[in-house]
């Protein structure tokens, strides 16, 4: 037996047409003996008795009662109806929401079909209907029904108000006189106005409503056709017949520097509402740039940092945050042309030294267009308020803008050096490859006894640049470098004179194809040599040193003659090192240097 019990409402038609409430119960089907079959059960949760008893078969209404055009015809029908008592119109919204709440334990197929179904009977024209009456009861109901559908499928309701206006809009073409009333009665406007009136001290029912309309305005789960998009459309529609709703309370209450209403529940209103704006600030990014920069948009939300919540101010902060953080001249124009910095900067200041988040807010802003490099922002801040920042030295933030915008005059003053900047940064690091291939085939192709110590091969392509604009700078540091290198031997004569002896480093070729070894007392006789005598490493001669720090074999392969050099080291190991090698016989330390 198959006990799956759920809760339910159960009514009956009487013989008016009306529905009688029978009450609520569990319901659960299990296999009745008297019957003969599955059947379906309700029993009253309060004392367990038997509400309703009926087999199951193939066209049971209760198997699929969704699919029962008549039920939900006459189910609207009523809601919709003036006449209808205000109680019993509360228990068929009731009837429907719990109705709306039971679909959600149902299979993805199902589910689908039943929401389908409540849209073509007219789910959502009754909706409409029922959102406008007076009773607060009613209205919350429809809220909730109105939740389940959004929170299903958005394109539906898209699709509906869509259709809704382009109707209202062929009634005011037909009638003039209609038009002013038209765009009031939409669903979605409803919805605003429902959250804007909200009662609730906390804004409960605010805030859900909100959160609707987000997912409404939400790009990321419109649908995109071959024929059509739904982003484009629809947002084209919220913005021509739903935006000046939504902004109303925000234009009210900013038309003067300071907000015109500053309780509690009016600054949470507006916080919510600057958190829509800010969302479609992400992701509208056509729509909302017209509508924010033509009705001047920005300016009043910032009358908003004047506030005494300061949850609002930072609603209003984040918002401009948000505008900036795109770094978008459209929008950096505006901004500078409004001269828009200036409730900022008044709200700094008033915020004296005192460590809070405002006061991290907004250092973060301008610490942001410094760190992006806005340029137009940065002159802009520079220029008109610089005064009132430059003693604020427990950060760098505005010194380091400063130094931003000084460096922005000097490339503008000498545009060579940038340019010239520009062609040493994309000499280094951005060679053309077939550059590089010039210059190896170059290299290769030259002979080694052409080319003289310390020469570099320089390509003909850089032969070719202006050398007037790079080689005045280019030219000083070359003097600076000799200068430098011209000390620097001069020292190191010095170090010579003074008795220490720098390594000897020999290297030639030859074309001899016989091996030899050429010992170090053949090397020694040579006038000048290591061991000769009068040399400076010659035991006897003035700078003489008891060991030898640098000697010179050469070993003729059959590659050629090559000179190898030990290099001498202060390190006292290296010296016993060297030593022992004296020590050798002089064949010994022959091989062990060939091998």
């Amino acid at each position: 037996m198959t006990d799956t019990r759920r809760r339910v409402k159960v009514y009956t038609l009487n013989e008016d047409r009306q529905w009688d409430d029978r009450g609520t119960g569990h319901v659960s089907s299990c296999y009745v003996e008297r019957l003969k079959g599955m059947s379906l059960l309700v029993r009253a949760e309060s004392d367990g008795s038997l509400l309703l008893e009926s087999k199951i078969n193939p066209n049971t209404a209760y198997q699929k009662q969704q699919e029962d055009e008549k039920f939900l015809t006459d189910l609207f029908a009523q809601l919709t109806d003036e006449a209808t008592d205000e109680e019993k119109r509360q228990e068929l919204v009731n009837f429907l929401k719990e109705f709306c709440a039971f679909s959600q334990t149902l299979q993805p197929q199902n589910r689908d079909a039943f929401f389908k179904t409540l849209s073509n009977m007219g789910i959502l024209p009754a909706l409409e209907v029922i959102l406008g009456m007076d009773d607060a009861q009613v209205r919350s109901a429809a809220t909730d029904i109105f939740s389940y559908l959004v929170e299903y499928n958005p394109s539906m309701v898209r699709e509906f108000v869509m259709q809704e206006a382009q109707q209202n809009d062929d009634v005011s073409r037909r009638s003039p006189e209609m038009s002013v009333t038209s765009g009031d009665i939409l669903l979605i406007n409803l919805i605003i106005e429902h959250m804007i009136c909200d009662t609730d001290p906390e804004l409960g029912g605010a805030v859900l409503l909100m959160g609707l309309l987000r997912t409404l305005v939400d790009p990321e789960n419109m649908l995109a056709t071959a024929n059509k998009t739904e982003k484009t459309e629809f947002l084209g529609f919220f913005y021509k017949h739903c935006m000046h709703v939504l902004t109303a309370p925000l234009l009210a209450n900013t038309t003067e520097d300071k907000p015109s209403k500053d309780d509690f529940q009016t600054a949470q209103l507006l916080a919510l509402i600057l958190e829509l704006l800010t969302f479609c600030v992400e992701h509208h990014t056509y729509h909302i740039k017209n509508y924010i920069i033509n009705k001047d948009i920005l300016r009043r939300v910032l009358v908003l940092m004047a506030s005494k919540h300061a949850f609002l101010a930072l609603c209003a902060l984040r918002f401009k945050r948000k505008i900036i953080g795109l770094k978008d001249e459209f929008y950096n124009r505006y901004i500078m042309k409004s001269f828009l910095f200036e409730p900022v900067v008044k709200a700094f200041l008033n915020n004296g030294s005192r460590y809070n988040l405002m006061n991290s807010a907004i250092i973060e802003m301008f610490e942001f267009i410094r760190v992006e490099d806005i340029k137009s922002l940065t002159t802009h801040v520079i220029e008109n308020y610089w005064k009132a920042l430059e003693d604020v030295d427990y950060v760098q933030t505005f010194k380091g803008l400063k130094l931003r915008f000084e460096q922005q005059r000097e490339r503008q003053d000498n545009p060579k050096l940038d340019s010239m900047r520009s062609i040493l940064r994309n000499h280094r690091y951005r060679r053309d490859a077939r550059t590089l291939e010039d210059e190896e085939e170059m290299w290769f192709n030259t002979d080694e006894d052409d080319m003289e110590d310390g020469e570099a091969v320089v390509p003909p392509s850089d032969k070719t640049k202006n050398d007037e604009d790079i080689m005045d700078p280019i030219s000083k540091f070359m003097e600076r470098k000799k200068l430098k290198e011209s000390e620097e031997k001069e020292v190191l004569l010095k170090t010579n004179l003074s008795g220490r002896q720098s390594p000897s480093f020999k290297l030639s070729f030859s074309s001899g194809t016989k091996s030899n070894l050429t010992s170090q007392s053949s090397a020694s006789n040579l006038p000048g040599s290591p061991g000769s005598p009068g040399s400076p490493g010659s035991p006897g001669s003035p700078g003489s040193v008891s060991k030898s720090t640098s000697q010179m074999a050469a070993i003729t392969t059959k590659g050629g003659l090559v000179g190898l050099v030990d290099y001498p080291d202060d390190d006292e190991e290296d010296d016993e090192d060297e030593d022992k090698e004296e020590t050798l016989p002089l064949s010994k330390k022959a091989k062990l240097e060939s091998s």
